[in-house]
């Protein structure tokens, strides 16, 4: 299975609402750069300067900004 990674912030009113109905069954690792190891991750995968959330499958920004990271998220759990 892919890699899942889910950046996210603190107040961010997209972040809670792609959290709140991410699909059942994913295995997902979430990083809040607003801590030091999300931040770390986060430069790591050269996310730092887009909107938030953003998602990341094997290394590669697939969606970013709410509605498109839900719809992607979606997607990988068969849910169309």
């Amino acid at each position: 299975m892919a890699e899942i990674k889910l950046f996210t912030k603190n107040n961010c009113e997209k972040c809670d609402y792609v959290k709140e109905r991410i699909p059942e069954g994913l295995e997902i690792t979430y990083y809040n750069v607003d801590t030091t190891e999300g931040l770390a991750e986060g430069a790591f995968c050269e996310v730092l300067d887009k909107g938030f959330p953003i998602l990341v499958v094997d290394d590669v920004i697939v969606a970013e900004d709410g509605t498109p990271v839900l719809r992607k998220l979606q997607e990988i759990a068969g849910h169309k």
